[in-house]
Parts: structure tokens; C-alpha cells; sequence
């Protein structure tokens, strides 16, 4: 016997429904390791056409103990309502009751509104508790369906679990003769199961009713079949590897799957989990695709900031090339008694990761979880919003600076506005920022460092975000100037233009400074430092070399970047100079 075994998961949807396979596979293959006692990990790579999940092989004893002890593999609970209560199977003990949990919830929530949720008689929901809503009432036959065929079989699992171990032995996957191979298992059994089941959307999101032929020669309404096992499979592997949450304020749904570039199931399972229980609140649409991914990442920085788990990370450098490319996100419009799948896309994790000191985990880790609390505080109900976070989305998942500075042309006059209304509003921290934009252009470090470039943007910050802080404590000595980032955003298309408004800002601002000190001579108040003239010579010279889009787009990022201080209490103090 050979001391490696391999298998392939063929890409036949183009959609996540192969990844819930590959994901299902490999929990049942976990779950056989377990009764043989093999140490040996699962390990899952992309390999294009297919997924190769290599292991240790399953030994005929272990298929024999199955007889004995059949295989439920997973969470993956028959659901239990008061209508469907008598067409479950005696004697299957994996099960939920949909109505104990749906009160569960409920109580959950209730106490959680009173601040009583801490009590130990509060139950956290079930945390399968938004698939089980996701499948009834609409996908719950089809789901107990084939759980109650699996329970069914359960006495020759043996030979299905060696029709499987062969289906997935070679590529391509031999779909035709497992077809084969099911109906003389059932025709010698007597079962009278059906070798093709209907396609559910939620794990085959391309295959809901409507126009779902391979060819267009007429209309019907109606679900695709297909091999009943694999269904299986990807009810296993949605457990495994798929969050769905409702869209809040909705009642539309979003699923998200990720999608592995290569790691083993151990890495899996905790990586996930914790990604799981990061993502049990609800949230807006565009919002929650910029979340998932980067909670995501968060949850996998975190599991490798560990001694002995960094040097692995280390040696794969590249989290979005290396391990895990994304998320597959699919969006479910609601239409009252049935769900319809309107759109499928994907959120890319932030490419501008790459590992190459173990040491530097603790740094992408804290530039992750700024970027998370600069995404969470936006309310997507309100319109003002929705550009930004659609701005940090493409940032995010694309790893394009356009998409960063679409974000920042716009902030400003958020910020601002928020803060006129005393609100609170959390600017990225400029060392953050500093960090991701180098990272994600190198070249761009060569402005950042340039000394005039840091003094005007010192003198934008001094401008807006200072001054009106300054204003809101009872010093109005410096005017607020509104629309800075606006009109810098709006002369950057042509370099005269750029320069003609910044030259006009930089002068206004030395004579502030000039009036301020000839006002309060004597009083001896912190002053504005001035702009010299070899700074306004050093940025014209960057402008010349980069143009002055990306100088504005620079200029106004850091300018209403955050600069924290610590004050006497050892506090971040992040609107004083």
C-alpha cells in the first residue's frame, strides 16, 4: 500500500458548488483518518481544472467498520419542523428542532436588547442557526430528502464510499460510470433511489429555476439534477466552508464561500471558524462583502502569528496567490415564497499581503483591523456612504490604489460634514496608510519621504481637519477651509491647473499664519509652521516626474489622514497638533 493518496474534484459549474465538494470530500476523508488513527493531514490545492486533495489513503478496515458504525460526517442535521416531524426517520439522532432554535434566537436577541445577553441562561444561537433559516422552508424537502436516502444506505456505506474513492481517483472525474455504478447498488438493494437529485441554489448557485438550459431552445421552470451524491457533498461542504447571512434591513441573503488556493483541513477548520464567529451579526451588502473579506484575513493572520506556524506562512509568501485567493459571494433576492440568485461575484483578499518575515504578521494584522473599523463605521442606508464603501470594496478585493483614492477623494467631505455635527469619525491612522500605499506601489515611497511633500500635506491637515477642531474648543484663530479636498481633487486633471490652486492655497495659508502671529504677538499661542519655498519647489518637482493626479490624490489622502498623539493619560489623541 502506498503511503499517499490522491484524489481530483473536476470543475464542472465554474461557481462555488465545486468548492462545497472539494470541502465535503475532505470532511468525509477526515472523518475516516479519525477511526484509523492516521496523523496524516488533508491537504487541498487548486490546481485550474480541478481540486487535488492528497492524504493518506483509506484502509479496507476502515471501510469494513462502517457496517458497524456508519458515516454522518459533519454538522449536517436532518431539520425538524412540526409539519416534516413525522416523515423523519426513526432512529436518526443527528437533528434539529427548527421552532426550539428559531426561540432561541429570539430569547437571544431579547436579553441582548435588555444588556442581559452575559447571563449563562441566555443561549448564543445555533451557530449553524442561518443556514437552517436559509434552507426552510423553500429547500428543506430536497435537503431531509437526501439525508433521509443517506440514512437509507447507511448499511452499504462500504461500497459507496468505494464508488466515491474511485469517482475522485482520477481526472476527469468518471461521473458516467458512478451513475452506473449507483444504479446497480440500488437495483441489488432495493432502495428505489433515483441516481439524480434536484440542484438546490443555495449550494448550486446557477441552478436555481428560470432559464438554467445548456442550450436556449426553450423556457421552462425548474431546478437541474444531478448526481445525488455529490449533492451530498455539497450540503457536507456548505457547512464546512460557506457563511449566509440575511442582508440587513432585508430579507435577501448573501452567501459567501472561500476559495482555496492551497492549505491543509487543519488550517481549515480553525482558520474558518474563527472567520465564522467574526461574521454571526448581519450586515448591508456592500458593506458586508468588504468585511467578509477582510475578517477573513484577519482570522488567518491570526491563526499563523503563532511560533510554530509562521515559518510556514513565511514560505508562502503571498496570502491571495498562496492560500486562500477569496470569497465567492452570491446574492439571493427574496420574492416571498422562493429565493431567486441575482447575482455572483467575487471579493478578492488584499493582494498587497505578502509575508516575507514571519515578524511582519503583527503589522498586516494591525493594517487589517484599521481597515475593518475604517469600513464598520459607515451606515449604507444613507447615500453618502455607499461611494466610499464601494470605493473600499474594489480597494480591497482589486488591490488597484484607484479604488483607494476614489475612497479618499471622498472622505473628506464626509469627515468634515460628521464633524460639524459632533460625531465621531474614525480617519485612517497615516503610518497605516502609509504602509499600504507602499506596499501595494513601491514607488510611490519616494513621495511619501519627500520632506516638501509631508509639509504641505501637514499644511492640509493644519487647514481642515485641525482648524475645525481647533474651532469646536473656542479657537477660531484659523479659518476652516470647507472645500480644500474638493477643489485639490478637482484642478488635479491638468498639471497647471493643480498647481495654480495649490500655490494659491499655500500662499493664503503663510498669510494666515503671518495675520495669527501679528495678532497674538506677545501671547505667545502654539503657532502653524509656514511652507517654505523649497517645499513648494520639491512638490512641483513631483509633479513634473508623477503628475498631478497622483500628487493631489497623495496630498489629500495624508492631509486628512489621522496622526495620533498620545496625551497625558496615555491616550490616543488624534485631532491636536
Amino acid at each position: 500500500m502506498t503511503d499517499k493518496a490522491t484524489f481530483y474534484i473536476d470543475k464542472t459549474s465554474g461557481t462555488f458548488a465545486d468548492t462545497l465538494i472539494a470541502f465535503g470530500w475532505m470532511r468525509v476523508l477526515a472523518e475516516l483518518h479519525e477511526r484509523q488513527e492516521t496523523r496524516h493531514d488533508i491537504h487541498l490545492r487548486d490546481d485550474g481544472a480541478h481540486f487535488t486533495i492528497s492524504c493518506a489513503p483509506v484502509e479496507a478496515e476502515t471501510l469494513d467498520s462502517l457496517r458497524q458504525i456508519p458515516l454522518w460526517p459533519g454538522s449536517v442535521p436532518m431539520i425538524e419542523t412540526p409539519k416534516n416531524r413525522d416523515t423523519i426517520p426513526a432512529g436518526v439522532m443527528n437533528k434539529v428542532d427548527y421552532e426550539f432554535e428559531k426561540e432561541r434566537v429570539s430569547a437571544f436577541f431579547s436579553a441582548k436588547s435588555k444588556a442581559q445577553a452575559a447571563d449563562a441562561a441566555v443561549q448564543e444561537p445555533h451557530r449553524h442557526w442561518d443556514i437552517f433559516r436559509a434552507i426552510n422552508p423553500a429547500a428543506l424537502p430536497g435537503y431531509n430528502g437526501i439525508l433521509s436516502d443517506w440514512w437509507m444506505v447507511r448499511d452499504a456505506q462500504p461500497d459507496i464510499m468505494t464508488l466515491l474513492l474511485h469517482l475522485f481517483s482520477t481526472s476527469p472525474n468518471d461521473f458516467g460510470g458512478a451513475i452506473d455504478g449507483w444504479k446497480m447498488l440500488d437495483k441489488v438493494n432495493g432502495w428505489g433511489i433515483k441516481p439524480l437529485s434536484t440542484g438546490q441554489q443555495l449550494y448550486n448557485p446557477d441552478q436555481g429555476k428560470g432559464q438554467n438550459k445548456a442550450k436556449s431552445n426553450g423556457l421552462s421552470v425548474g431546478n437541474l439534477d444531478n448526481f445525488w451524491l455529490l449533492e451530498w457533498l455539497k450540503m457536507v461542504g456548505f457547512y464546512e466552508a460557506a457563511q449566509t447571512r440575511l442582508v440587513q434591513g432585508a430579507k435577501d441573503r448573501k452567501s459567501y464561500v472561500i476559495a482555496p488556493r492551497e492549505l491543509t483541513y487543519a488550517e481549515h477548520r480553525e482558520i474558518f471558524s474563527a472567520f465564522a464567529d467574526s461574521m454571526r451579526v448581519s450586515m448591508t451588502s456592500i458593506k458586508g462583502d468588504s468585511l467578509a473579506a477582510l475578517r477573513y484575513t484577519e482570522a488567518l493572520l491570526n491563526y499563523f502569528d503563532e511560533p510554530s506556524r509562521r515559518f510556514s506562512l513565511g514560505r508562502r509568501g503571498s496570502l491571495k496567490k498562496r492560500l486562500v485567493a477569496g470569497l465567492h459571494v452570491a446574492f439571493y433576492k427574496d420574492l416571498g415564497n422562493a429565493a431567486a440568485t441575482m447575482n455572483l461575484a467575487f471579493i478578492g483578499l488584499p493582494g498587497w499581503i505578502e509575508i516575507r518575515q514571519p515578524d511582519a504578521i503583527p503589522l498586516y494584522t494591525e493594517m487589517v483591523q484599521e481597515l475593518i473599523k475604517l469600513v464598520g463605521q459607515f451606515d449604507e442606508s444613507h447615500s453618502d456612504t455607499t461611494e466610499m464603501l464601494q470605493a473600499l470594496r474594489d480597494f480591497v478585493s482589486g488591490d488597484t490604489l484607484d479604488a483607494l483614492f476614489r475612497f479618499t477623494r471622498a472622505f473628506p467631505v464626509y469627515y468634515i460634514g460628521m464633524r460639524e455635527r459632533n460625531k465621531y469619525v474614525h480617519a485612517i491612522q497615516e503610518d497605516i496608510l502609509e504602509r499600504i500605499i507602499t506596499m501595494t506601489e513601491p514607488r510611490y515611497a519616494e513621495i511619501l519621504e519627500d520632506e516638501g511633500f509631508r509639509n504641505i500635506a501637514y499644511a492640509i491637515r493644519a487647514s481642515t481637519v485641525i482648524a475645525q477642531y481647533q474651532k469646536a474648543q473656542g479657537n477660531r484663530k484659523y479659518d476652516v477651509r470647507y472645500g480644500l479636498g474638493q477643489e485639490l481633487a478637482r484642478k488635479s486633471r491638468y498639471e497647471a491647473d493643480f498647481i495654480t490652486a495649490l500655490s494659491d492655497f499655500m500662499f493664503k495659508f503663510n498669510a494666515e499664519n503671518a495675520q495669527v502671529m501679528e495678532v497674538t504677538k506677545g501671547q505667545r499661542p502654539p503657532y502653524r509652521r509656514s511652507i517654505q519655498t523649497s517645499d513648494i519647489e520639491s512638490v512641483v518637482a513631483l509633479i513634473d516626474r508623477f503628475g498631478s493626479e497622483i500628487i493631489a490624490n497623495l496630498l489629500i489622502a495624508f492631509g486628512y489622514a489621522r496622526q495620533p498623539r498620545k496625551n497625558d493619560a496615555g491616550e490616543a489623541d488624534d485631532d491636536s497638533e
